[in-house]
Protein backbone atom coordinates (compact mmCIF):
# COMPACT_ATOMS: atom_id res chain seq x y z
CA UNK A 1 0.00 0.00 0.00
CA UNK A 2 0.64 3.35 -0.66
CA UNK A 3 0.48 6.58 1.80
CA UNK A 4 0.50 9.96 0.57
CA UNK A 5 -0.29 13.28 2.50
CA UNK A 6 0.95 17.00 3.13
CA UNK A 7 2.01 18.39 5.95
CA UNK A 8 -0.01 21.27 6.89
CA UNK A 9 0.84 22.72 9.97
CA UNK A 10 4.15 22.10 12.24
CA UNK A 11 4.46 23.65 15.36
CA UNK A 12 7.92 22.89 16.99
CA UNK A 13 7.72 21.20 19.88
CA UNK A 14 3.96 20.86 20.43
CA UNK A 15 2.21 20.15 17.16
CA UNK A 16 2.03 18.95 13.30
CA UNK A 17 -1.38 18.16 11.15
CA UNK A 18 -0.83 16.39 8.15
CA UNK A 19 -3.24 14.53 5.50
CA UNK A 20 -3.01 10.85 4.66
CA UNK A 21 -4.87 9.11 1.82
CA UNK A 22 -4.30 5.34 1.63
CA UNK A 23 -4.06 3.33 -2.05
CA UNK A 24 -2.95 -0.07 -3.37
CA UNK A 25 0.04 0.01 -5.50
CA UNK A 26 -2.03 -0.49 -8.68
CA UNK A 27 -3.61 3.44 -7.33
CA UNK A 28 -6.65 2.12 -6.20
CA UNK A 29 -8.42 4.17 -3.60
CA UNK A 30 -8.24 1.64 -0.06
CA UNK A 31 -9.17 5.15 2.30
CA UNK A 32 -10.00 8.70 1.38
CA UNK A 33 -8.25 11.33 2.66
CA UNK A 34 -7.98 12.08 6.10
CA UNK A 35 -6.46 15.04 8.61
CA UNK A 36 -4.29 14.03 11.54
CA UNK A 37 -3.01 16.21 14.19
CA UNK A 38 -0.61 14.92 16.87
CA UNK A 39 -0.32 17.20 19.74
CA UNK A 40 2.66 16.87 22.48
CA UNK A 41 2.14 17.99 26.15
CA UNK A 42 4.73 18.33 28.99
CA UNK A 43 3.18 16.63 32.03
CA UNK A 44 6.41 16.53 34.48
CA UNK A 45 8.75 14.52 33.72
CA UNK A 46 6.43 12.77 30.92
CA UNK A 47 5.29 14.09 27.82
CA UNK A 48 1.46 13.61 26.44
CA UNK A 49 0.91 12.87 23.30
CA UNK A 50 -2.77 13.27 21.32
CA UNK A 51 -3.22 11.59 18.23
CA UNK A 52 -6.71 12.72 16.26
CA UNK A 53 -7.30 11.95 12.93
CA UNK A 54 -10.56 11.84 11.07
CA UNK A 55 -12.97 12.31 8.65
CA UNK A 56 -13.37 8.21 7.78
CA UNK A 57 -15.24 7.18 4.50
CA UNK A 58 -15.91 4.36 5.98
CA UNK A 59 -16.61 2.35 9.34
CA UNK A 60 -14.46 -0.56 7.97
CA UNK A 61 -11.60 2.43 7.34
CA UNK A 62 -11.92 3.97 10.25
CA UNK A 63 -11.66 0.54 12.41
CA UNK A 64 -8.07 -0.23 10.34
CA UNK A 65 -6.18 2.91 11.05
CA UNK A 66 -7.60 2.84 14.82
CA UNK A 67 -5.96 -0.73 15.13
CA UNK A 68 -3.10 0.68 13.21
CA UNK A 69 -2.20 3.27 15.15
CA UNK A 70 -2.87 1.34 18.31
CA UNK A 71 0.01 -0.81 17.45
CA UNK A 72 2.20 1.61 16.36
CA UNK A 73 2.01 3.74 19.58
CA UNK A 74 2.47 0.94 21.59
CA UNK A 75 5.23 -0.19 19.79
CA UNK A 76 6.56 3.40 20.65
CA UNK A 77 5.66 3.09 23.97
CA UNK A 78 7.99 -0.04 24.74
CA UNK A 79 10.93 1.45 22.83
CA UNK A 80 10.76 4.30 24.75
CA UNK A 81 10.27 2.10 28.22
CA UNK A 82 13.50 0.10 27.24
CA UNK A 83 15.29 3.54 26.58
CA UNK A 84 13.90 4.78 30.47
CA UNK A 85 15.69 1.75 32.37
CA UNK A 86 18.53 1.10 30.47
Amino acid sequence: MLWRGVIREAIEPERIVWTCTVHQTDGTLVSSETVLTVTLEEQGAKTKLTLRQGVFDSDENHKAHESGWSEALARIGAYLAKGATA
